[in-house]
């Protein structure tokens, strides 16, 4: 069944020919629609499990579509603006002239920000409301400033070097409080330990176990806007690696030490359960007397979270976040 963003967009829709971009839709049935046989669809997603999910032969890209015109753009949009609006900017350079980008959202979660970039971009730009949700629907592109969509150097960090970002990933105009109280907190040197950053995200705490002596460095996420970010921010260390996967999927229990700022970030009410998913695969990736660093937010129960698979804990609190050291 389609949640009502995507009931609303297929509605909205209706017979479209040519060539359709489906961006960050996760639902098979959805993109079966719009890619039927008549119509060339290329679908875009950003996380793997909807793009397990997407039907066999579509052409999936990641981070952003092939560089051509697209005669309807569809796009689901989130509270991540800064993604959304370099969407929009990419749109508006590759929509044919006589084309259309929808762009669709639930009311309460961040859809109603879009306006004002879209109107920055299309010359057309009509709303539709039904199952609180709301599209805009967008004609007339003004083109404007393209996006970028290489990772570019974002900000430096002392001691460590030029951290690579896309739109999108966290943090990625700044180090965020939650980083640079955990990366106060390690070691100075890793002594040629093996390393696994879980959910890297643009590979911060990555690029700190490859600067300062870890023997194996691996960043493992989810995102592929992440991982093309990461990718960015460790090239030229030769001992680390960028591997696409779930927090969740099965780890080899090989490391040593686990590096982690989950994302907590993305709402109070999911939280708990996301952390308690990232403690799960720190346990199972860490061998014996394996080390895991994390940082939350003070508020959260770090002891709870941490459950019985770690005997020996430390915590340090400092302003809105509190830093974990545990042992396996």
């Amino acid at each position: 069944m389609l949640a009502p963003p995507e009931k609303l967009l297929l509605e909205e829709a209706g017979d479209p020919g040519g060539r359709i971009l489906a961006w960050d839709l996760d639902s098979a049935e959805l993109t079966a629609d719009l890619g039927r046989p008549s119509r060339e669809l290329v679908a875009v997603e950003d996380g793997l499990a909807a793009v397990r999910n997407l039907p066999p032969g579509e052409a999936l890209h990641a981070c952003f579509p092939p560089d051509r015109p697209f005669d309807l753009i569809a796009l689901v949009g989130d509270r991540d603006r800064e993604r959304g609006r370099a969407r929009i900017a990419w749109s508006a350079n590759h929509l044919d002239r006589e084309g259309t980008l929808l762009v669709v959202g639930e009311k309460v979660g961040g859809i109603e920000g879009y306006r004002r970039h879209l109107e920055e971009r299309f010359g057309r730009v009509e709303t539709v409301s039904r199952y609180h949700c709301r599209l805009w629907r967008c004609a007339d592109p003004k083109g404007g400033e393209p996006p970028d969509t290489d990772p570019r150097p974002a900000y430096e960090i002392p001691g460590l070097g030029a951290v690579h970002s896309l739109p999108g990933v966290f943090a990625w105009r700044a180090l965020d409080g939650g980083t640079e109280l955990l990366l106060k907190n390690l070691p100075e040197q890793w002594e040629g330990k093996k390393v696994l950053d879980l959910g890297c995200g643009n590979g911060v705490l990555a690029l700190h176990g490859a600067v300062n002596g870890a023997g194996k460095v691996t960043a493992l996420d989810s995102s592929a806007l992440a991982l093309a970010s990461a990718r960015a921010t460790l090239a030229g260390f030769d001992m680390a690696e960028v591997v696409a996967a779930e927090a969740c999927d099965g780890l080899d229990g090989l490391y040593e030490v686990v590096l982690c700022n989950p994302p907590f970030h993305q709402g109070s009410g999911h939280a708990g359960s996301l952390i308690e998913k990232f403690v799960e695969a720190a346990a199972g990736a860490l061998r014996e007397g394996g080390n895991l660093w994390m940082v939350l937010r003070r508020e959260l129960p770090a002891e709870r979270l941490l459950g019985d698979r770690f005997s020996d804990r430390t915590l340090s609190l400092r302003g809105g976040y509190l830093v974990c050291r545990a042992v396996k």
